[in-house]
Protein backbone atom coordinates (compact mmCIF):
# COMPACT_ATOMS: atom_id res chain seq x y z
CA UNK A 1 0.00 0.00 0.00
CA UNK A 2 1.59 3.57 -1.00
CA UNK A 3 1.92 6.21 1.37
CA UNK A 4 -0.07 8.85 -0.75
CA UNK A 5 -2.07 7.29 -3.98
CA UNK A 6 -1.89 9.73 -6.87
CA UNK A 7 -5.09 8.93 -8.49
CA UNK A 8 -6.80 10.23 -5.38
CA UNK A 9 -5.50 13.31 -5.59
CA UNK A 10 -5.71 13.41 -9.31
CA UNK A 11 -9.78 12.68 -8.41
CA UNK A 12 -9.78 15.86 -5.70
CA UNK A 13 -8.02 18.39 -8.16
CA UNK A 14 -9.83 17.01 -11.02
CA UNK A 15 -13.22 18.25 -8.79
CA UNK A 16 -12.00 21.62 -7.47
CA UNK A 17 -11.08 22.61 -11.18
CA UNK A 18 -14.22 21.56 -12.86
CA UNK A 19 -16.29 23.68 -10.17
CA UNK A 20 -14.30 26.65 -10.76
CA UNK A 21 -14.86 25.76 -14.45
CA UNK A 22 -18.64 25.37 -13.77
CA UNK A 23 -18.62 28.08 -11.54
CA UNK A 24 -16.97 30.82 -14.43
CA UNK A 25 -14.44 31.47 -12.33
CA UNK A 26 -10.96 30.49 -14.66
CA UNK A 27 -12.94 32.17 -17.78
CA UNK A 28 -13.21 35.72 -15.67
CA UNK A 29 -10.06 35.70 -14.44
CA UNK A 30 -8.48 34.51 -17.91
CA UNK A 31 -10.88 37.81 -19.54
CA UNK A 32 -9.12 40.12 -16.57
CA UNK A 33 -5.60 39.28 -17.12
CA UNK A 34 -5.75 39.48 -20.57
CA UNK A 35 -7.59 42.86 -20.03
CA UNK A 36 -4.51 44.29 -17.84
CA UNK A 37 -1.48 42.99 -19.61
CA UNK A 38 -2.94 45.08 -22.82
CA UNK A 39 -4.15 48.28 -20.96
CA UNK A 40 -0.71 48.02 -19.21
CA UNK A 41 1.04 47.75 -22.35
CA UNK A 42 -1.09 50.91 -23.42
CA UNK A 43 0.05 53.32 -20.35
CA UNK A 44 3.58 52.03 -20.87
CA UNK A 45 3.62 52.61 -24.18
CA UNK A 46 2.08 56.39 -23.06
CA UNK A 47 4.71 56.74 -20.79
CA UNK A 48 7.61 56.34 -23.47
CA UNK A 49 5.94 59.11 -25.39
CA UNK A 50 6.53 57.17 -28.75
CA UNK A 51 4.59 56.38 -31.81
CA UNK A 52 3.96 52.78 -30.95
CA UNK A 53 0.48 52.69 -28.89
CA UNK A 54 2.05 49.92 -27.14
CA UNK A 55 4.88 49.70 -24.94
CA UNK A 56 7.47 46.89 -25.17
CA UNK A 57 7.40 43.62 -22.77
CA UNK A 58 9.43 45.20 -20.09
CA UNK A 59 7.70 48.31 -19.51
CA UNK A 60 4.17 46.59 -19.57
CA UNK A 61 5.77 44.12 -16.54
CA UNK A 62 6.90 47.16 -15.27
CA UNK A 63 3.50 48.62 -15.05
CA UNK A 64 1.52 45.53 -14.59
CA UNK A 65 3.84 44.57 -11.62
CA UNK A 66 2.18 46.53 -8.48
CA UNK A 67 -0.82 45.83 -9.90
CA UNK A 68 -0.64 41.93 -10.33
CA UNK A 69 1.05 41.84 -6.83
CA UNK A 70 -2.26 43.18 -5.43
CA UNK A 71 -4.75 41.32 -7.85
CA UNK A 72 -2.99 37.51 -7.52
CA UNK A 73 -2.90 37.13 -3.95
CA UNK A 74 -6.81 38.82 -3.43
CA UNK A 75 -7.95 35.97 -6.56
CA UNK A 76 -5.88 33.16 -4.25
CA UNK A 77 -7.44 34.17 -1.44
CA UNK A 78 -11.08 33.80 -2.18
CA UNK A 79 -9.91 30.50 -4.13
CA UNK A 80 -8.97 28.98 -0.69
CA UNK A 81 -10.15 30.36 2.30
CA UNK A 82 -13.20 28.59 2.47
CA UNK A 83 -11.97 24.93 0.74
CA UNK A 84 -11.76 23.41 4.25
CA UNK A 85 -13.63 25.30 6.81
CA UNK A 86 -16.72 25.52 4.37
CA UNK A 87 -16.84 22.17 3.19
CA UNK A 88 -16.57 21.25 6.32
CA UNK A 89 -19.18 23.40 7.84
CA UNK A 90 -21.57 22.37 4.49
CA UNK A 91 -20.59 18.57 5.18
CA UNK A 92 -19.41 17.83 1.89
CA UNK A 93 -16.21 17.20 3.47
CA UNK A 94 -17.21 14.54 5.44
CA UNK A 95 -18.70 12.91 2.43
CA UNK A 96 -15.67 12.93 0.97
CA UNK A 97 -13.55 11.55 3.82
CA UNK A 98 -15.89 8.76 3.67
CA UNK A 99 -14.05 7.33 0.65
CA UNK A 100 -10.88 5.40 1.24
CA UNK A 101 -8.67 8.40 0.34
CA UNK A 102 -6.29 10.23 3.31
CA UNK A 103 -6.45 13.87 4.32
CA UNK A 104 -3.19 14.53 2.72
CA UNK A 105 -4.20 13.16 -0.51
CA UNK A 106 -7.32 15.32 0.22
CA UNK A 107 -5.21 18.35 0.73
CA UNK A 108 -2.89 18.27 -2.06
CA UNK A 109 -5.47 17.40 -4.38
CA UNK A 110 -7.01 20.70 -3.36
CA UNK A 111 -3.93 22.80 -3.75
CA UNK A 112 -3.10 21.26 -7.00
CA UNK A 113 -6.09 21.59 -8.46
CA UNK A 114 -7.21 25.29 -7.28
CA UNK A 115 -3.28 25.80 -8.46
CA UNK A 116 -4.49 24.84 -12.11
CA UNK A 117 -7.15 26.86 -12.15
CA UNK A 118 -4.76 29.49 -11.73
CA UNK A 119 -2.18 28.51 -13.54
CA UNK A 120 -4.64 27.82 -16.18
CA UNK A 121 -6.03 31.45 -16.21
CA UNK A 122 -2.86 32.99 -15.78
CA UNK A 123 -0.93 32.15 -18.68
CA UNK A 124 -4.23 31.89 -20.95
CA UNK A 125 -4.87 35.88 -20.25
CA UNK A 126 -1.68 36.58 -19.80
CA UNK A 127 -0.64 34.89 -22.43
CA UNK A 128 -2.57 36.12 -25.18
CA UNK A 129 -1.99 39.55 -23.74
CA UNK A 130 1.44 39.43 -24.24
CA UNK A 131 1.10 37.45 -28.02
CA UNK A 132 -0.70 40.41 -28.72
CA UNK A 133 1.86 43.02 -27.55
CA UNK A 134 4.30 41.15 -29.14
CA UNK A 135 2.44 40.97 -32.86
CA UNK A 136 2.59 44.60 -32.61
CA UNK A 137 5.92 45.55 -30.84
CA UNK A 138 7.86 43.07 -31.59
CA UNK A 139 8.68 39.28 -30.07
CA UNK A 140 11.75 41.30 -27.86
CA UNK A 141 12.18 39.95 -23.90
CA UNK A 142 9.59 37.43 -24.90
CA UNK A 143 11.34 34.57 -22.45
CA UNK A 144 11.87 37.01 -19.86
CA UNK A 145 8.05 37.75 -20.17
CA UNK A 146 7.59 33.88 -19.74
CA UNK A 147 9.62 34.09 -16.64
CA UNK A 148 7.55 37.18 -15.41
CA UNK A 149 4.09 34.50 -16.02
CA UNK A 150 5.65 31.30 -14.20
CA UNK A 151 6.83 34.03 -11.58
CA UNK A 152 2.94 35.40 -11.00
CA UNK A 153 1.95 31.74 -10.74
CA UNK A 154 4.61 31.10 -7.56
CA UNK A 155 2.53 33.91 -6.39
CA UNK A 156 -0.18 32.59 -6.23
CA UNK A 157 0.63 29.10 -5.47
CA UNK A 158 2.65 31.04 -2.14
CA UNK A 159 -1.26 32.59 -1.40
CA UNK A 160 -3.29 29.69 -2.36
CA UNK A 161 -1.02 27.98 0.20
CA UNK A 162 -1.39 29.90 3.06
CA UNK A 163 -5.32 30.55 2.51
CA UNK A 164 -5.45 26.90 2.63
CA UNK A 165 -3.35 26.49 5.99
CA UNK A 166 -6.21 29.31 7.29
CA UNK A 167 -8.75 27.62 6.48
CA UNK A 168 -7.36 24.32 7.75
CA UNK A 169 -6.99 26.47 10.83
CA UNK A 170 -10.54 27.87 10.84
CA UNK A 171 -13.89 25.98 11.95
CA UNK A 172 -16.32 28.15 10.31
CA UNK A 173 -15.92 29.75 6.72
CA UNK A 174 -16.67 33.02 8.52
CA UNK A 175 -13.62 33.24 10.47
CA UNK A 176 -11.82 31.97 7.21
CA UNK A 177 -12.57 35.01 5.47
CA UNK A 178 -11.35 36.89 8.49
CA UNK A 179 -7.75 35.23 8.74
CA UNK A 180 -7.52 35.80 4.69
CA UNK A 181 -8.39 38.95 5.15
CA UNK A 182 -5.38 39.48 7.68
CA UNK A 183 -2.75 37.64 5.61
CA UNK A 184 -4.05 40.53 2.47
CA UNK A 185 -3.73 42.96 4.49
CA UNK A 186 -0.75 42.02 6.48
CA UNK A 187 0.88 41.77 2.77
CA UNK A 188 0.19 45.06 2.03
CA UNK A 189 0.98 47.36 4.94
CA UNK A 190 4.53 45.14 5.61
CA UNK A 191 6.58 47.67 3.37
CA UNK A 192 5.05 50.67 5.46
CA UNK A 193 6.14 48.78 8.97
CA UNK A 194 9.74 48.09 6.84
CA UNK A 195 10.03 51.63 5.71
CA UNK A 196 8.73 53.19 9.40
CA UNK A 197 11.16 50.90 10.99
CA UNK A 198 14.21 52.15 8.32
CA UNK A 199 13.17 55.83 9.28
CA UNK A 200 13.18 55.46 13.04
CA UNK A 201 17.00 53.77 13.13
CA UNK A 202 17.73 57.61 11.98
CA UNK A 203 17.53 57.53 8.09
CA UNK A 204 15.44 60.84 7.01
CA UNK A 205 13.23 60.56 4.47
CA UNK A 206 14.95 62.44 2.06
CA UNK A 207 17.79 59.99 1.89
CA UNK A 208 15.41 57.52 1.46
CA UNK A 209 14.22 59.34 -2.13
CA UNK A 210 17.83 60.34 -2.86
CA UNK A 211 18.81 58.52 -6.30
CA UNK A 212 21.87 56.42 -5.77
CA UNK A 213 21.09 55.79 -1.63
CA UNK A 214 22.12 53.25 -0.31
CA UNK A 215 20.25 50.67 1.46
CA UNK A 216 21.00 49.00 4.50
CA UNK A 217 21.12 44.88 3.83
CA UNK A 218 18.77 44.03 6.80
CA UNK A 219 16.28 46.16 4.13
CA UNK A 220 16.93 43.57 1.58
CA UNK A 221 16.88 40.86 3.81
CA UNK A 222 13.14 41.49 4.79
CA UNK A 223 12.10 40.93 0.94
CA UNK A 224 12.29 37.52 2.02
CA UNK A 225 9.68 37.78 4.78
CA UNK A 226 7.19 39.31 1.84
CA UNK A 227 6.07 36.78 -0.75
CA UNK A 228 4.80 40.22 -2.57
CA UNK A 229 8.69 41.84 -2.18
CA UNK A 230 10.12 38.76 -2.89
CA UNK A 231 7.71 38.33 -6.73
CA UNK A 232 8.89 42.12 -7.38
CA UNK A 233 12.57 41.13 -6.84
CA UNK A 234 11.84 38.26 -8.23
CA UNK A 235 10.54 39.60 -11.84
CA UNK A 236 13.18 42.68 -11.61
CA UNK A 237 16.16 39.91 -11.67
CA UNK A 238 14.20 37.82 -14.64
CA UNK A 239 13.91 41.22 -16.42
CA UNK A 240 17.49 42.12 -15.60
CA UNK A 241 16.37 45.85 -13.99
CA UNK A 242 17.70 47.76 -11.64
CA UNK A 243 14.78 50.46 -11.48
CA UNK A 244 11.26 50.58 -10.31
CA UNK A 245 8.70 52.40 -9.61
CA UNK A 246 11.19 55.68 -9.42
CA UNK A 247 13.94 53.65 -7.22
CA UNK A 248 17.24 52.39 -8.48
CA UNK A 249 17.54 48.90 -6.29
CA UNK A 250 20.96 47.60 -6.22
CA UNK A 251 20.49 44.13 -4.53
CA UNK A 252 23.25 42.43 -2.89
CA UNK A 253 24.85 39.13 -4.52
CA UNK A 254 23.01 36.58 -1.90
CA UNK A 255 19.94 38.22 -3.44
CA UNK A 256 19.74 36.05 -6.43
CA UNK A 257 16.72 34.37 -8.83
CA UNK A 258 17.37 31.21 -7.47
CA UNK A 259 17.55 32.46 -4.31
CA UNK A 260 14.43 34.10 -4.31
CA UNK A 261 12.72 31.27 -6.39
CA UNK A 262 13.80 29.06 -3.24
CA UNK A 263 12.45 31.04 -0.57
CA UNK A 264 9.00 31.29 -2.51
CA UNK A 265 9.32 27.46 -2.61
CA UNK A 266 9.57 27.18 1.43
CA UNK A 267 6.69 29.66 1.76
CA UNK A 268 4.34 27.34 0.05
CA UNK A 269 5.48 24.27 1.58
CA UNK A 270 5.23 25.34 5.45
CA UNK A 271 1.90 26.43 5.37
CA UNK A 272 1.13 23.55 3.27
CA UNK A 273 3.06 21.30 6.61
CA UNK A 274 0.60 23.26 9.03
CA UNK A 275 -2.45 22.81 7.01
CA UNK A 276 -1.97 19.12 7.26
CA UNK A 277 -1.29 19.44 11.09
CA UNK A 278 -4.49 20.89 11.55
CA UNK A 279 -6.65 19.05 9.04
CA UNK A 280 -5.04 15.80 10.56
CA UNK A 281 -6.45 16.85 14.08
CA UNK A 282 -9.30 18.32 12.62
CA UNK A 283 -12.69 16.42 13.55
CA UNK A 284 -15.21 16.15 10.52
Amino acid sequence: MTLINPKSIYSVAKKEFMDNLRNKWIIVMMIIFLLLTILSSYLAGGKTGGEEAFGGMEDTVVTLLSISSLLIPIIAIMLGYATISGEAESGSLSIVLSYPIKRIEVLIGKLLGLGSVLIFSTVLGFGAGGIIIAATVGAAEGIAFLLFIVLTVILGFVYLSLSICISSICKKRVTSIAGGIMIFFWAMIYGMIVLGILLASGISFEQFMTPGFSYPDWLFASVFFSPGDMYQMSVMKGFGLSQAFGFTIEAPEYMSLNTLLFAQFIWIIIPLILAYLFFKKRDI
